[in-house]
């Protein structure tokens, strides 16, 4: 019985990691193995919670598709928030991991959610199919760090900020923050770049938030 996520995590490491896998469409009676990062992408992300369940993990999916994060778990007897991504590991990694005015409203509301986990798998595809090339279990600062143009990895659309990245974390020597204080400064910081009037004040978040974490 899984007693913790570290030990979900050693058992993904053995049962999957290394594994291949084929995605293949048919229609008129003629195959067609799928190579599409879109494809294997989100069939791999459909896969896995289908996986964790299968192994007796009972997720329970957030009802609102654009509020972070993307399910809640329990094992003995610990509520766990929890996000499953995966990438093309030949492709530096580009997943969303959540649109940043949601972030900053829902981590105010709940601050709790920063020590949400992510299980994160890397894939490349082959000649026919694809490998499932490693596996991570991170929480949010050490996939994420300081961008060239701003103090966390953004997708900027409109000149407004739309979407927290991840960086290279899987990169040995990667700088990704080193803890959950820097992680939360550098929102409050990208926050006082692209401040919104409808938005809680920056200050007034840190305050708030920094007075949550552990």
């Amino acid at each position: 019985m899984l007693q913790s996520l570290e030990q979900l995590y050693e058992k993904a490491l053995d049962e999957i990691k290394g594994e291949r896998g084929v995605i293949t469409i048919n229609i008129g009676g003629i195959p067609k193995i799928s190579r599409s990062n879109d494809i294997i992408g989100n069939c791999v992300q459909e896969w896995i919670p289908q996986w964790l369940e299968d192994n007796g993990l009972k997720l329970e999916t957030n009802p609102s598709s654009q509020t972070f994060p993307d399910f809640t778990t329990t094992i003995d007897g610990k509520n766990y928030d929890m996000e499953i991504k995966c990438w093309n590991y030949n492709n530096n990694p580009a997943f969303d991991i959540s649109n940043f005015d949601s972030f900053y409203r829902e981590i105010y509301n709940n601050p709790a959610k920063l020590y949400a986990k992510y299980m994160i798998f890397g894939y490349s595809p082959t000649a026919h199919g694809f490998r499932i090339e490693n596996i991570y279990l991170k929480s949010l600062w050490e996939i994420t760090g300081k961008a060239t143009k701003y103090p966390i990895g953004l997708q900027v659309k409109q000149r407004r900020p739309f979407a927290i990245r991840p960086i290279s974390f899987h990169k040995p020597n990667s700088k990704t923050f080193t803890d959950i204080s820097e992680f939360v400064h550098a929102i409050y910081q990208t926050r006082k770049i692209f401040e919104l009037p409808i938005m809680i004040e920056p200050d007034e978040w840190l305050e708030y938030v920094t007075s949550k974490i552990e």
